[in-house]
């Protein structure tokens, strides 16, 4: 359908004289309209890329990162292993030593696996928890060859737990002070004590905690509380003692 526009003659003589820069600005705005919306749709493409790019990165990296993080946590875990054993003092522990050391192959070789994702740090940790290890072993092992006498567990018992050596004697209500009485004589004795001494001191320990297994559901709820208290200072002090002697075992070879 034609659509007809009435005008004057001065109009239409302007619009003759104006015609080619009107031809002109059209072409260039059209020229220009369409640069300028291919220029966005490259910039949309190469941000794509970009972004396929950065999160094929972030890909690699989280993956690099998680690898770490597992080699980290396995080796944290093989760390709270040794210390278990090395700050445990136990004259039944060479029974199960086969067994110990068969775990410690294995926890090893799962560890050595990963060692290349390791930070230098790292490694020098785990080569220090190993040679911890080793010591504890070889300690654990002359310890243990040298059974403790009878004569001298009884004069330990009297000498730590006064009135409670006998250890039968030892209820629900009085659980407590003999826990108190034998903390009382580690800590005025332990700076004199030797291996020996705390190899002993050991064992009247466990037989103590024996006793209170035989009597716990009698025991009231604070004294429980105390004797938590109290055991968890004794495995402070015994692991101290027992690290001192690992360093001393472990610069000697």
């Amino acid at each position: 359908m034609a659509v007809y526009i009435l005008m004057n003659a001065p109009t239409m003589k302007l619009l003759n004289k104006s015609a080619p820069f009107l031809l002109l600005f059209f072409t260039l705005g059209t020229a220009l309209s369409a640069c300028e919306s291919r220029r966005t749709i490259e910039a949309e493409e190469a941000s794509t890329a970009s972004a396929g790019v950065d999160q094929q990165d972030s890909r690699d990296t989280i993956l690099v990162v998680r690898g770490n993080t597992n080699a980290v946590k396995e080796l944290k875990k093989f760390k709270d292993w040794v210390n278990q054993k090395a700050n445990k003092v136990d004259s039944a522990t060479n029974e199960n030593l086969p067994e110990i050391q068969a775990e410690f192959k294995r926890k090893t070789a799962h560890l050595e696996k990963g060692l290349d994702s390791l930070s230098k740090d790292a490694k020098a940790e785990y080569l220090a928890t190993k040679a911890k290890y080793k010591a504890w072993e070889a300690q654990n092992k002359e310890r243990t060859s040298k059974p403790l006498q009878a004569g001298e567990i009884k004069k330990r018992q009297k000498q730590l737990l006064g009135e409670y050596q006998n250890l039968n004697s030892i209820n629900a209500t009085n659980v407590c002070e003999a826990y108190l009485v034998f903390m009382g004589m580690v800590r005025a004795k332990k700076h004199n004590w030797d291996q020996n001494d705390w190899d002993y001191t050991d064992y009247v320990y466990r037989q103590l905690n024996n006793r209170k297994q035989e009597i716990t559901t009698s025991i009231s709820t604070n004294d429980e509380l105390k004797i938590k208290s109290l055991q968890a200072e004794y495995l402070a002090l015994e692991a101290g003692k027992d690290a001192k002697d690992l360093i001393k075992a472990v610069k000697s070879k």
